[in-house]
């Protein structure tokens, strides 16, 4: 099957199941950030939290990490559009942003839908083309995940719940209890979606994209797979990385550090401690061949 045609089957099966999906029934909520843009959200605990992130401590542009004023951004895990939203207040890029399930899509579209240099697609990324069953929380969209990272995963979410409403309580205790409401199974309300995914290299491709000025992935646990659809021919294409990984142990540590270094990226994996969780890290890479040539 033609490449055009895989991405176009894609999308199409994606919106097929979200109009038919049942448990797509409850009213959007809209609010105004800070800084006056309106935005569709999942629950303002979780809009909070990312608007303070993505706006406010500019989390993914440390350690070298820029924002062109034109260039090609691609926004992986792009959940409601933050991020998106953020390039786009603050440059003239072009931002292919992809997320894979089909709630959050909504949302997403909905956000950039006034944004003509903005491209959503409802796909997710992976090391392949194939299909792949995700829980999707609507509580908690940021910590939606892939079925076969699902297990053990209460506690993750249990610690991104914290994050998102440890503002609004004086009292750890009363959050803590607050929390333990919001993490029973009917609050929580998981749900299963069967989504597509593709590849960065696929996309590459497919929209006919000879540099990426930064590529931003947050994919909750699957970042591995994400990197592994990066082709050997297409790394020297992208200028910077800029990822949150979960769980890293001492292991996957050196193995990301080996991706890095092996594709000519200068890497800093940084713990980030404002969230306080276990193992969670961000990643600011920088393609030395392009720094190089910038010098």
């Amino acid at each position: 099957m033609p490449k055009k045609q895989i991405v176009e089957k894609v999308n199409r099966m994606s919106r097929t199941e979200h109009e038919s999906h049942p448990l797509q029934t409850k009213a959007i909520e809209k609010k105004r950030l800070h800084n006056g843009i309106e935005i569709y959200q999942n629950n303002e605990g979780e809009t909070e939290f990312l608007y303070n992130e993505i706006f406010h401590k500019e989390m993914y542009f440390k350690h070298g990490i820029t924002l062109p004023d034109h260039g090609t951004v691609m926004d992986v895990g792009a959940n409601i559009g933050m991020f998106s939203l953020y390039v786009s207040s603050k440059s003239d890029c072009r931002v292919y942003a992809f997320e894979p399930l089909p709630p959050t899509f909504n949302l997403l579209k909905m956000n950039t839908s006034s944004l003509p240099r903005v491209t959503t697609v409802n796909v997710g990324l992976s090391n392949e083309i194939k299909e792949a069953e995700f829980a999707y929380f609507p509580t908690m969209s940021t910590d939606s995940v892939q079925i076969k990272y699902r297990e053990n995963h209460d506690q993750d979410l249990r610690y991104g719940l914290i994050n998102h409403y440890e503002d609004n309580f004086a009292d750890p205790r009363m959050l803590n209890r607050f929390v333990d409401h919001l993490m029973s199974p009917k609050l929580l309300n998981e749900q299963i979606y069967r989504c597509q995914l593709t590849t960065i290299s696929e996309m590459i491709r497919f929209y006919g994209l000879n540099q990426i000025d930064l590529l931003k992935i947050d994919v909750e646990k699957s970042e591995f797979e994400v990197l592994d659809g990066i082709e050997p021919e297409d790394w020297g294409k992208i200028r910077q990385i800029v990822m949150e990984v979960h769980g890293l142990d001492g292991e996957q540590i050196s193995r990301l550090e080996n991706i890095f270094q092996t594709n000519g990226f200068y890497a800093v994996i940084d713990y980030y401690e404002d969230l306080n969780i276990p193992n969670y890290y961000n990643v600011y890479a920088l393609n030395q061949m392009h720094t190089s040539a910038g010098r």
